[in-house]
């Protein structure tokens, strides 16, 4: 007799409780972009360590939400190796940014804003099987990825 499969669930749960604990830390990351200290060196270290751990710990959660997102859906291979290269890419050029922003560079924001929610997103396309199926694999992926890859390269070249 067979036996009967699981249920599917409708929700991602896994990755709902990961996009809430990427949400305060991106939160966290943002607030922390746009203060300025005001004293010496040492509390302008200290906003840099701060940005840095957040920056860190955002990029975990958001690297191990695509982790998940490819289990528990379906990512093409070469997104993967892709993603592989690009998420710690984005990581650094998003503390890059969050630096440009405490050396006056306001409009270096932009950068923080957008990479988060990208790669968030991707992960959410691929663990959520209504929104997998809406949005086609390739174009998704190129979209994305490339949208992360220009974002992160920008981010670089204006800081230099």
């Amino acid at each position: 007799m067979p036996m009967p499969s699981p249920p599917q669930r409708s929700w991602p749960i896994g990755l709902l409780v990961l996009l809430a604990v990427a949400g305060v830390l991106y939160g966290l990351m943002l607030a922390n972009a746009s203060y300025k200290p005001s004293g010496g060196g040492e509390a302008s270290l200290e906003a840099a360590l701060e940005g840095l751990f957040l920056t860190a710990a955002l990029w975990i959660v958001l690297a191990i939400m695509i982790v998940v997102g490819a289990v528990t859906g379906a990512m093409p291979g070469w997104a993967g190796g892709l993603a592989g290269i690009l998420i710690p890419a984005s990581g650094v050029a998003n503390f890059t940014a969050v630096d440009m922003c405490s050396r006056h560079m306001p409009w270096a924001i932009v950068f923080p804003v957008l990479l988060a929610p990208l790669i968030a997103f991707y992960a959410f396309w691929m663990g959520w099987k209504r929104l997998h199926a809406a949005l086609p694999a390739e174009r998704t992926s190129v979209a994305v990825w490339a949208s992360v890859f220009v974002l992160s390269v920008a981010t670089f070249v204006l800081a230099a």
